[in-house]
């Protein structure tokens, strides 16, 4: 999961939301995106909202779901 206050789009890989059984819905506006691989742009057309928590600090947000190679969660906040 990559979660970025300076990023333009939080995304979520279709491999957590599938493993964790999160219920996708329709994008609003389905967009491409080409910096997650640099071979060929990849579509976004799902987004799923995410609960999660860091210690004692809970949060939900909403993300858009794209295929994705990660093993850890991103956040672009200190």
């Amino acid at each position: 999961m990559i979660v970025d206050s300076g990023a333009c789009t939080n995304i979520a890989s279709i491999t957590l939301v599938e493993q964790l059984g999160l219920n996708t819905t329709d994008h609003p506006r389905p967009y491409k995106l080409k910096w997650l691989n640099d071979k060929e742009e990849i579509k976004l057309s799902k987004q799923v909202e995410v609960l999660f928590s860091i210690g004692k600090y809970q949060d939900q947000i909403l993300c858009d779901v794209a295929t994705m190679q990660v093993g850890h969660i991103l956040v672009g906040r200190p």
